[in-house]
């Protein structure tokens, strides 16, 4: 037997070793230092800087052969994902300053960080206390509901991003009242004071509750990987120019602003997240349509720089909103980080004025 295969043999009976006492999501928890429910964002403990909550821990659903315990990571904000062992050598490297170059290393950093014992010489193997099923986990669930007419507080929320109910119901936005179970029963009813909203994209949906916490505000059954599933998508009309933002809300409020108050006719869709890459298929039929009148408007920030880069790449044309930042609480916030909060903060007329600058009918 060869060197190599005896050390392999050896990483994997020490891997073994690991998973005998402790769990995936255990090693993540202790790591961090504290209780984390799957899906939650938390500020990254993998990199400095995190402004907005961009760190999750998800069960993979898309990855075969996986142990049934196995949870993976993701920054939403860098597009870093993978096991938990590639986490613990970000983790080490961010952390600690230490470099780990294998498994085996990943392995000796837990035991010590978590006292685990598993390389003392009368290291007995206790019994997980604690047993786990994720595999509710691994299935997408479709979201259930019952809408209701637009509540004069629905409207007026939107009113003040100058899109009208005519405009929502172009975009296939719904207002919720129910959310209801696979036999549609309901599970919960909505006040007309609250603002819960759906978006729908052909037989998908997002869910969207501007008032929630953070971690709660977005519900999204979209296969984030499908370019068809792109917000804005379902919309476009095969317009001279084409327009790649960030979100929803922005989709609409370029369309409106373009087409609308400006007459320049625009097509405008977003992926789900700014870490998504853009599949090449999409690429080379966007080109193929709109030519070199693609421009991709991001966030002034770690994600939004990175898509605009993705971006520049594939030669597409790029803006931002604002590239202004100043220091709260010792970090870096960007002021007017998208083409929403320019208009809620400047208004109507100031953002035609903005946006007319770009000159992107030329």
């Amino acid at each position: 037997m060869s060197i190599f295969l005896r050390e392999l043999l050896k990483k994997d009976t020490l891997t073994d070793k690991l998973f005998s006492i402790i769990d995936d999501y255990d090693i993540y928890c202790g790591l961090i230092g504290r209780d984390i429910e799957l899906g939650e964002t938390l500020c990254s403990p993998i990199r400095s800087s995190d402004d907005y909550p961009s760190f999750a821990l998800f069960v993979p659903t898309k990855i075969k052969d996986l142990r049934p315990e196995a949870v993976w990571f993701k920054d939403l904000a860098d597009g870093r994902s993978g096991d938990v062992f590639k986490f613990v050598k970000y983790f080490a490297l961010h952390n600690f300053g230490i470099e780990l170059n294998s498994r085996y290393e990943a392995i000796k950093f837990i035991d010590s960080q978590l006292k685990l014992g598993l390389f003392e010489n009368n290291f007995e193997l206790p019994k997980i206390s604690v047993e786990r099923d994720f595999s509710k986990h691994r299935t997408l669930k479709d979201i259930h509901f019952k809408s209701r007419k637009f509540t004069a507080r629905d409207l007026q929320y939107w009113k003040e991003l100058c899109l009208d109910e005519e405009d929502l119901t172009r975009f296939n936005v719904r207002s919720v009242r129910y959310l209801l179970d696979e036999n549609g029963i309901v599970r919960r009813e909505f006040r007309r004071s609250e603002l819960v909203f759906v978006y729908l994209f052909w037989d998908k949906l997002k869910l969207y509750q501007p008032e929630a916490p953070k971690s709660f505000k977005f519900r999204n059954t979209c296969p984030g990987d499908d370019y068809y599933y792109y917000q804005g998508f379902e919309q476009l009309v095969g317009a001279p120019r084409l327009i790649i933002t960030k979100s929803y809300k922005d989709v609409m409020v370029f369309w409106k602003f373009f087409n609308i108050f400006m007459n320049i006719k625009v097509d405008v869709i977003a992926p789900h997240a700014e870490s998504i890459n853009l599949n090449q298929k999409f690429v080379d039929g966007i080109k193929l349509n709109y030519g070199d009148n693609i421009f991709c408007v991001s966030d002034y920030d770690l994600a939004g720089v990175k898509f605009a880069n993705q971006c520049k790449r594939h030669g597409f044309k790029y803006k931002f909103i604002s590239t202004q930042r100043f220091l709260i609480n010792g970090k870096l916030k960007v002021v007017d980080k998208d083409i929403s909060d320019y208009l809620s903060n400047h208004g109507k007329d100031k953002t035609i004025k903005l946006l007319s600058s770009w000159h992107i009918e030329k």
